[in-house]
């Protein structure tokens, strides 16, 4: 069985380094961009298995990539990872609560995010 594939996108440049290493270091391919208009774009050209997605970036929301990822890679398990309060009521006002796998707040363990993925 191949090692899932995962895409981080969050601003926080550190956190998302800091995810990749823990995430490879357990044998899983990783990419991270900073970037949410450039994320859309590798979500256009790549396959993701699981998609690690921050709520708040500059110039666009994790809720507009949100859409993006279920139209382009429906399949995909999404993990928003945010600091943002109220995030499951923003979800459900969108009417995006059932296109999001799981909300892991920020500040939290790494293991509780490996073992949501070991899940998938």
């Amino acid at each position: 069985m191949r090692a899932k594939k995962i895409l981080i996108i969050d601003d926080d440049a550190e956190l998302s380094e800091e995810l990749a290493e823990v995430l490879g270091a357990e044998g899983y391919p990783v990419e991270n961009i900073s970037d949410g208009f450039r994320a859309v774009k590798m979500l256009e050209k790549n396959g993701y298995d699981i998609v690690l997605l921050d709520f708040k970036m500059q110039g666009i929301t994790g809720l507009d990539i949100l859409k993006e990822i279920r139209a382009k890679s429906p399949s995909a398990a999404v993990f928003f990872v945010s600091g943002k309060p109220g995030l499951d009521a923003i979800l459900e006002e969108a009417d995006m609560a059932a296109a999001v796998d799981a909300i892991i707040e920020k500040p939290f363990d790494p293991q509780t995010l490996l073992d949501r993925i070991n899940a998938c």
